[in-house]
This record gives structure tokens, C-alpha cells and sequence, in this order.
């Protein structure tokens, strides 16, 4: 995801190629984003990828199969 942001990508549109834009691209209509009825899997971290996306490897927690 950094050589994304390296490319030139801005890190809005990095995050979104790696969740909603892979769910489109595999048809999976139930996830890939934050709706009503749709499953997540999901990870929370420590740091803020938007400021740096290194921190994307700064994994707190996985939450997986959330409605």
C-alpha cells in the first residue's frame, strides 16, 4: 500500500483499491464497505494510515465476520 502512495495515489484512494474496489471487483455485493447488512472483517490500529501509510502495519486488533 506505501508503493501505492509512492506511485502517487493518495492514501483515500489507496485504502478504498484495497476494500470496496476488491470487493466490486470479486462481485461480492455484501462487503468491501460500511452499510446496513453487510458483513466486515476488519483491523484497528495504532497509528493512522491517512498521515503515513507504513501504518497500516501497526496492527492493535483483528475483528472478523462483524454484521
Amino acid at each position: 500500500m506505501a508503493d501505492m502512495v509512492a506511485a502517487g495515489m493518495r492514501p483515500t484512494q489507496v485504502i478504498v483499491a484495497a476494500t470496496s474496489n476488491g470487493a466490486q471487483f470479486l462481485r461480492m455485493s455484501n462487503t468491501g464497505t460500511i452499510e446496513p447488512n453487510n458483513s466486515a472483517d476488519f483491523i484497528v490500529l495504532d497509528a493512522n494510515p491517512l498521515d503515513d501509510m507504513t501504518n497500516t502495519r501497526k496492527i492493535s486488533s483483528v475483528r472478523s465476520s462483524y454484521k
